[in-house]
């Protein structure tokens, strides 16, 4: 999953430090890509999202021209869904931001810690929402629903197989890659060559998963104590909805 990131902070050398530590971040969260827009105000910043999206926004409260409430009152207007997570050194305007719905507080000078704690939950969310999978397939594009996935495998170490109910679909890819996309959704790694949808799943034991439609699939050795736990923990989830 790629996301875009945007740092708004008229102390240009804050929010380099910044884009710095987010790339060493995301570098380090598997199936994560990055890309990251430094603005030092405001109105760039809002001129900018009339034509792009961003799924991250780090946002400074006090600059020229419109402070970091009035520019989220002008994002909200526009997009509601925006995760903004303000960086400040100020305390005085956290009661009134919280009428533009921040996701989190960070102060400065930034904790690294603090930091890797808000994006990780910040990427999460992102996860949570992006409902589809994006691929090609001899040049042409499908947007697959997450939810319509029951296993991936692997074809000869390097094409993904997507199985679905009704169809499959083959290119080339890394299952690694869709482990940390597909986590969020309920997805588990039970064997080196699968990821299988929880929800599809009928029964499970060390060795083996039987699917609903009567597909067995194989639970290696190695992997078999956390897919259990993971599975466990889905089925206490649906349990309390």
């Amino acid at each position: 999953m790629n996301l875009h990131i945007a740092i708004c902070d008229d102390q240009r050398t804050e929010a380099s430090r910044l884009e710095e530590l987010l790339m060493k971040l995301l570098m380090n969260l598997q199936g994560i890509t990055g890309t990251i827009e430094i603005f030092e105000s405001g109105e760039s910043l809002l001129t900018a999202m009339s034509s792009t999206a961003y799924d991250i926004v780090y946002l400074d409260m006090e600059m020229p021209g419109y402070n970091g409430i009035e520019v989220a009152e002008k994002i909200r207007l526009e997009d509601a869904g925006v995760l903004i997570i303000y960086v400040t050194s100020h305390t005085s305007y956290m009661r009134r931001s919280f009428e533009v719905h921040p996701f989190r507080y960070l102060l400065k000078p930034i904790d690294e810690h603090e930091l890797q704690a808000a994006t990780v939950k910040a990427v999460q969310q992102c996860m949570q929402r992006s409902n589809v999978l994006s691929f090609s397939i001899h040049h042409m594009d499908y947007n697959l629903k997450v939810d319509d996935i029951m296993y991936i495998t692997v074809e000869r170490g390097k094409k993904l197989v997507l199985c679905t109910e009704n169809a499959t679909y083959s290119y080339y890819g890394k299952l690694g890659e869709l482990e940390g996309r597909l986590w969020p959704h309920d997805f588990c790694r039970v064997h080196t060559g699968y990821l299988v949808n929880w929800f599809y799943v009928r029964s499970l034991s060390k060795e083996l998963i039987q699917l609903k439609n009567g597909v067995e699939l194989p639970v290696s050795r190695s992997r078999s104590s956390d897919s259990l736990r993971s599975y466990h923990a889905f089925i206490e989830k649906r349990l309390l909805r």
